[in-house]
C-alpha cells in the first residue's frame, strides 16, 4: 500500500511494483479491489515460503502491538484515512520490501523489524531506479 501511493513515480522510472501476500487468491482479489490497486500484480504464498526465503521474521507481541506502534498506527490512520482490516494468514508475520533485477538479483532489501517498519518510498525508488538503469 505504501509504495502504491507513489506508483506514478515508480512507473515513470520504469519500475514494476508487485505484492506478495499470504492469503488465498480470492482474498488477494478482494484486497486489490477494496484498495483500488488496479493493475498491481498481487501474488499469494499461503505457505509463506517467500517470507522465509527472504528472512522475514515473526514478530513478538511488542513488535506488533507495543505502545509506540499503536500510537504510530493511530496517527498514520488519521493522516492517511486507512484502517487496519481483518488479518489474513499468520498474524505476526512481518514483511519487507525488495528490489529484484532480472535474473533474480536482489539489489535492495528492507525487512521489517516491527509492524510499523517501512522504508521511505524515496529510498526504494532510488534503489529501483538505479537497478532499472543498469
Amino acid at each position: 500500500m505504501q509504495l502504491h501511493r507513489d506508483r506514478s513515480k515508480f512507473d515513470a522510472a520504469g519500475v514494476r511494483l508487485a505484492v506478495i501476500g499470504q492469503g488465498s487468491p480470492e482474498q488477494a482479489a478482494h484486497f486489490r479491489d477494496s484498495h483500488r490497486l488496479d493493475e498491481l500484480p498481487i501474488y499469494v504464498d499461503t505457505g509463506r515460503d517467500s517470507y522465509e526465503a527472504a528472512g522475514a521474521k515473526i514478530a513478538t507481541f511488542n513488535e506488533l502491538l507495543g505502545p509506540r506502534l499503536v500510537a504510530k498506527g493511530a496517527l498514520a490512520s488519521r493522516r492517511d484515512g486507512v484502517v487496519q482490516g481483518r488479518t489474513v494468514g499468520h498474524p505476526a508475520q512481518l514483511g519487507g520490501v525488495m528490489v529484484v533485477r532480472p535474473g533474480n538479483e536482489i539489489v535492495y532489501a528492507h525487512l521489517a523489524d516491527d509492524a510499523g517498519d517501512n522504508p521511505p518510498n524515496d529510498e526504494v525508488l532510488q534503489a529501483a531506479s538505479e537497478a532499472a538503469q543498469g
